[in-house]
């Protein structure tokens, strides 16, 4: 079974991701679409009782789900049981909780890698939260969740790459309005910054990001915002091309993208030549493209080049640079304006 498709599961599979039927005499209708290292779920059933762990079997994933239960109540492993209102969920740690459903009830849920989650937000909330208003954004997300999971067609690679990136940037965007900008714990400087941080990661693939742009995206000055970046130790430049450098590694990693050749890559990161992405990948990661493609390939893969602008026909670029003419961000971001 390709790793794009979507398919039914049993009660079995659906204990492999966390969630157990209570009473096996009731019957539950799930669908599973896995697009990379993300995973989306429905569920739907008539009213039992689910006993759901995520926190086990995912660790390292957050919990989006969307929630339409009439008389749900949910309890911990020795707590009273609460009544819950439907809505939006989300579940940074993961989910461990009993919950009872008095009636036709369906879940529709993304398991989103925290990792992919911290370039939205500073920190992740400690505790799951219940969001019984819907926004425009979280409608959106939802349907396009559902969405996914109603089509039978197997996706291809790049669209499992392209469901991916959409489902963690939504997520992302949910947590920073819904969570982080409503946090009365994050300075004004503190919440600015991340919103500026999430409209970077955002929109680091396009080529003409630049500081000014991210102030107006934020409603901000570029003075102020620079200012706030250097409480940080950052700056907003900086915060670009680490970005695309973030973005380029997850290309050069991903065996989907091994026909790009380096300048491809750099062009899709955002960077103005492959020059430039050697020096941010070695700058934030301390390697460079051709390490990467050599720790993406398993050991007994063949030995294959990448596409260089050599190989393809176009003009050769010496990629090699100085250390001399890198420029780290970090001291960067302390000189004065």
């Amino acid at each position: 079974m390709s790793p794009g498709d979507v398919r039914e599961i049993g009660s079995g599979e659906l204990l492999s991701h966390g969630v157990h039927v209570v009473d096996e005499r009731t019957t539950i209708t799930s669908t599973q679409r896995t697009t990379g290292p993300v995973l989306l779920l429905s569920m739907q059933g008539a009213a039992h009782e689910l006993s759901i762990d995520t926190v086990t079997v995912r660790p390292d994933h957050a919990v989006f789900a969307f929630v339409d239960a009439p008389g749900l109540v949910a309890k911990e492993h020795n707590g009273p049981w609460m009544p819950v209102g439907s809505g939006l969920v989300i579940a940074p740690s993961g989910i461990a909780q009993h919950v009872r459903c008095a009636g036709s009830w369906s879940i529709t849920a993304a398991c989103v890698p925290r990792a992919a989650l911290g370039a939205f937000v500073a920190a992740l909330p400690a505790t799951a939260q219940v969001l019984e208003e819907r926004r425009p954004l979280d409608r959106a997300m939802h349907a396009f969740v559902e969405q996914v999971l109603a089509v039978d067609d197997t996706a291809t690679a790049i669209e499992r790459y392209a469901i991916e990136r959409l489902i963690v940037e939504m997520s992302g965007a949910i947590l920073l309005d819904r969570i982080d900008g409503a946090s009365g714990h994050r300075s004004p400087h503190a919440a600015l910054r991340d919103k500026a941080v999430a409209v970077i990661a955002q929109q680091c693939s396009d080529p003409a990001l630049n500081p000014a742009r991210v102030a107006r995206e934020v409603r901000s000055s570029l003075r102020q915002l620079q200012l706030v970046f250097a409480e940080a130790e950052n700056s907003v430049a900086c915060e670009i091309r680490r970005q695309r450098a973030r973005l380029a590694k997850s290309l050069l990693l991903d065996s989907r993208f091994d026909s790009l050749s380096i300048e491809q890559i750099s062009q899709r990161a955002g960077f103005p030549s492959p020059i430039s992405l050697r020096r941010a990948l070695e700058e934030e990661y301390g390697a460079t493209p051709v390490r990467f493609a050599r720790t993406a390939r398993p050991r007994n893969a063949p030995r294959t080049r990448r596409p260089t602008a050599e190989h393809s026909g176009r003009p050769s670029l010496n990629l090699c640079g100085r250390q001399s003419d890198r420029r780290s961000c970090t001291t960067a971001a302390r000189r004065p304006a």
